[in-house]
């Protein structure tokens, strides 16, 4: 494979997730004009860079789906469910040729065979089908709408009615923007959408088609034209949405702009002066993107990372030798590292939402399957992740969500008679802190019925019979490998294997995950992940003449207490009152540096493990680092407790402690 093949590959993967989007928006609102350009654009690209670079067959797929696409896009066909999968489908099988990167494989006359038979077929019954019906034109002209929707029933925002949805895929239509107006109560009094748009009126009022009886809408048109080209309409927009202005002054103020807005077409596409062209191609290159190999930028990490150490063993040189004018020089180049480093770490981020797609996908096709109606929502998605985070992170995720559409949402018949919505919802929700990415995976299901969990982890010996668990604890043992509480193994879930492996692979990322549940309520998944796998924030802590790092992100608070408190009859794991609770303490020195000399004082380390509060005493505390992690050596290499080490500024290794491991050393 060459390198334009390669490149192809790569962009055509991308558009692909955008394809996959677009025709579920499609689905769900087939009425849409947005989507419906989308995805028509996205198939004609694909065609177009495959024929070019000798993927033919591939071509040649997009061009029999593109003509389908072009025949709704006229008005001769309908979007329904066969057509949208049939299109995912062989969309689908396209994503896996592409993956292999093997252009013999791409290539092989039988790749596409069976969904080029299919989609022609598809394609000559629409044909007949619409045989005698005649063109349609669709008008393309920009018209710019003041959309006010009243409820005529009492909803809230945080409900579940088809209106706050619809809203939303109005938004979705062109330039909007959206003010919502609530009672105290949060009831919802009207939404007020200013929108511009290529969609006709009809088009837009079909959209409360089904819910007609629920609802009022004013369609009022402000003027010809994309007003929000114009930067006076934002602000006119936002005082009459902050009720400064009337509606009647608004209409009248749009009606001046879009004249306005005509004089500024024109003058746009006026040839201007060759400099006012170079100076807005110089504006444009700025904003180009430049593709760069995932092992080019490891690579300059790493040179990062050594850069950093190098930098603290400098300024251990500095403090230590006092020589003039260095520590000014020191001090600017840790301003300079800290930046670089920052940067650098940026480089290889990625949004979330490139996984969203993918769990859209996987929610459509285990509703089909399942018998079940359920949304798929999303909340801070436009957060970075490292991308090789990212990755990681799609299995346990699909597991998450797998299970939740297996175990946790009900069937729409038992959701009604239980007072629900039919429309289960999935949620999630992304959110960034300054040591770490929160994920929370959420359903309104069924929810964990603990009692079942606690009589199944008795049964297998998880858990004993007369000992009391906290709910945190509880939940905690659906984690542990071969438990499940499901009566039935389907091909979705049910084999006891989904979790387990959901665990394992986010303390590999040094991340934990925290479950609650509300029967018949649902459940809930937090999982809190570092922000960087090569770079954290650290607490270095001492033990007899070994140095560790404790992960910032996990501690609560640090208490110092006599040693004599926890060294009680020599054993590693004692329970102490701190702070008036009791806690559970790991003794870092009796475990790992016993008969050394004992100090009189230990601190002890407060930290969340999945919810649960446990401590680890350590010998001192000698105060925060930021820790580049390094490869372990082969002493080290059955330690899993330890995730890594890092070299400190006088050159010495500090070993990274994984709190969660650490709790399960066998202490016999």
């Amino acid at each position: 494979m060459d390198s334009n093949q390669k490149r192809f590959t790569e962009d055509t993967l991308d558009l692909l997730n955008e394809l996959d989007e677009g025709l579920m928006q499609l689905e769900a609102n087939p009425m849409a004009s947005a989507p419906l350009e989308q995805v028509f654009r996205t198939m004609h690209t694909i065609k177009g860079a495959a024929n070019m670079f000798g993927f033919e067959n591939i071509g040649e797929l997009a061009h029999h789906l593109e003509t389908l696409f072009d025949m709704v896009r006229q008005g001769r066909l309908q979007v329904t469910d066969k057509l949208i999968s049939i299109t995912l489908s062989s969309f689908d099988k396209v994503r896996y040729l592409l993956q292999k990167k093997d252009v013999a494989a791409i290539t092989e006359a039988r790749g596409l065979e069976e969904q080029l038979a299919s989609v022609l077929q598809f394609l000559k019954k629409s044909e007949a089908s619409i045989s005698g019906l005649v063109k349609t034109d669709k008008k393309d002209t920009v018209i710019t709408y003041l959309i006010k929707v009243t409820p005529t029933i009492a909803i809230t925002a945080g409900g579940n009615h088809p209106l706050i949805f619809i809203v939303k895929d109005l938004e979705s239509l062109g330039t909007s923007k959206t003010e919502l107006y609530q009672k105290d109560d949060l009831t919802i009094t009207h939404w007020s959408l200013v929108l511009s748009t290529v969609t006709p009126p009809a088009e837009i009022e079909s959209y409360f088609i089904f819910i007609e009886n629920e609802c009022k809408v004013d369609l009022l048109e402000l003027g010809n034209g994309n007003l929000w080209d114009l930067p006076s309409f934002t602000e006119m927009t936002n005082q009459y949405h902050a009720n400064e202005i009337s509606e009647e002054e608004f209409r009248t103020q749009a009606e001046k702009l879009s004249h306005q807005y005509q004089v500024h077409e024109e003058e746009t596409v006026t040839p201007g002066k060759p400099e006012d062209r170079e100076a807005g191609d110089r504006k444009d290159s700025n904003d180009t993107v430049i593709k760069v190999s995932k092992r080019k930028i490891d690579d300059l990490l790493n040179w990062i990372s050594e850069l950093i150490i190098l930098q603290a063993q400098l300024l251990n040189v500095s403090q230590r030798n006092r020589v003039a004018g260095l520590e000014e020089i020191t001090e600017r180049m840790e301003m300079v590292t800290n930046h670089l480093r920052d940067t650098s770490l940026q480089i290889g981020l990625v949004p979330i939402e490139s996984l969203v797609i993918q769990f859209k996908r996987l929610v459509r096709d285990l509703s089909k399957a399942l018998g079940k109606k359920v949304n798929f929502l999303s909340k801070g998605t436009e957060t970075e992740m490292d991308k090789d985070v990212i990755e990681m992170m799609v299995d346990p995720l699909m597991h998450l969500i797998r299970n939740a559409m297996d175990h946790g949402i009900e069937p729409p018949e038992k959701r009604k008679a239980l007072g629900k919505a039919e429309h289960g919802i999935i949620r999630l929700k992304v959110h960034r802190t300054s040591t770490s990415i929160n994920l929370i995976i959420s359903d309104d299901g069924k929810g964990i019925d603990k009692e079942k969990v606690l009589h199944k982890a008795i049964e297998k010996g998880i858990a004993k019979a007369d000992a009391h668990y906290t709910d945190e604890e509880i939940f905690e043992m659906i984690f542990h490998p071969g438990l499940s509480t499901s009566s039935e193994i389907s091909d979705v879930s049910g084999r006891g294997v989904g979790m387990d492996v959901v665990n394992q692979r986010i303390a590999e990322l040094r991340g934990t995950v925290t479950v609650t549940s509300s029967l018949g309520q649902g459940t809930s998944f937090h999982i809190q992940l570092p922000l960087s796998r090569s770079i954290i924030d650290g607490m270095l802590v001492s033990v007899a003449d070994t140095h560790y790092v404790v992960p910032l992100s996990l501690i609560e608070r640090i208490d110092r207490i006599p040693y004599s408190s926890i060294n009680r009859g020599k054993r590693i794991y004692n329970d102490v009152i701190i702070n008036e609770e009791p806690l559970q303490i790991f003794s870092m020195h009796d475990r790992f540096h016993p008969g050394t000399t004992l100090p009189k004082t230990a601190d002890i380390i407060s930290i969340a493990i999945n919810g649960i509060h446990k401590g680890i005493a350590v010998d001192s505390i000698q105060g925060k680092i930021q820790a580049v992690l390094k490869p372990l050596g082969e002493m080290y290499k059955q330690q899993d407790f330890i995730s890594g080490s890092t070299i400190l500024g006088d050159g010495s290794i500090a070993l990274i402690l994984d709190p969660q491991r650490l709790f399960t050393i066998n202490h016999d």
